[in-house]
């Protein structure tokens, strides 16, 4: 009697564990993939072996795979440099964060008169937030960021204190500001640190809408003046899927450039070039170095 009821028991738990077994996931098989969709499966890039990294001439450099969170390739990444419109990044970040989209900005004659690249507003115009975000990250305008500080803090001092204390609140601890749009080449940051803040902007799905834009036009409240933007990003619309993010230029801080590609199998490819002499030619160069020197 005693045999039987064990018998029975280990019957029993052997089709209990036959069930569980069959109720396991199975591995998953080519078919189960798509291009660039892994089923609920982040694949971490592997460098191919042999491969030589590439010459970047630029004073620092540094990429990432968005998608799986790894580090592809480093040059002075922490390095401090100015960063020239780069800087835009954190005055687009805080004015998101702060502001809604419809606000009305009535432009001063101090954003006006300001140098360098203008979306070219003009004094007393009034402008929404939304279509002076168009002009500062799109045509990267100078006049645009400094009338977004005002508005935002009231001078465009006050802003620049924000947009430090934002920078530790992110860890951004190798950068310091001491303008909205960054003509002055007085403020700096690093390679890593710029690569860490696009990461937070590139979860908005408006900034990559616009910075994905090759032309726009916005105009003032009223209907006028009109603003015709042409981005100032000449990697946009390549065959390297260029979708983003930031040029950046100034005699202090040569050529700069954050990129966002996609590889052919659907990775997002982040790219920081600081200090450049050919910016859109050394991202091209180490865009197309990674997507062929890693197994995805």
């Amino acid at each position: 009697m005693l045999r039987a009821l064990l018998s029975l028991l280990l019957l029993g738990s052997l089709q209990a564990n036959s069930l569980e077994a069959n109720m396991l996931p199975s591995i998953p098989t080519e078919n189960d993939f798509e291009l660039g969709k892994l089923i609920e499966i982040k694949s971490i890039p592997i460098l191919k072996e042999g491969k030589v990294e590439p010459v970047i001439y630029a004073d620092s450099a540094y990429s990432l795979d968005i998608t799986s969170n790894t580090t592809l390739y480093t040059k002075n990444e922490h390095d401090k440099h100015p960063i020239a419109s780069l800087t835009k990044l954190m005055t687009a970040y805080i004015i998101l964060e702060e502001e809604s989209l419809d606000d009305v900005v009535t432009v001063s004659r101090n954003a006006t008169t300001q140098e360098g690249s203008k979306m070219w507003l003009a004094q007393g115009e009034t402008i929404t937030v939304e279509s002076l975000l168009y002009g500062l990250l799109i045509q990267s305008g100078n006049d645009a960021a400094t009338a977004l500080a005002e508005f935002n803090a009231g001078s465009e001092e006050n802003f620049v204190e924000k947009m430090n204390q934002k920078a530790k609140l992110l860890g951004l601890n190798e950068t310091s500001f001491t303008s909205a749009s960054g003509i002055d080449d007085q403020g700096y940051s690093t390679a890593q640190d710029l690569a860490h803040l696009s990461m937070y902007l590139l979860k908005n799905d408006f900034v990559r809408n616009i910075t994905s834009l090759t032309s726009a036009t916005v105009t003032g409240t009223n209907g006028y003046p009109t603003h015709e933007l042409t981005s100032t990003n000449q990697l946009l619309g390549s065959y390297l899927n260029i979708t983003g993010l930031k040029t950046g230029k100034t005699n202090g801080a040569g050529e700069c450039l954050i990129a966002v590609g996609k590889n052919p199998v659907g990775h997002e490819i982040l790219t920081v070039m600081l200090g450049s002499e050919d910016r859109f030619g050394e991202t091209k160069l180490l865009l197309d170095w990674i997507y062929n020197s890693y197994i995805w």
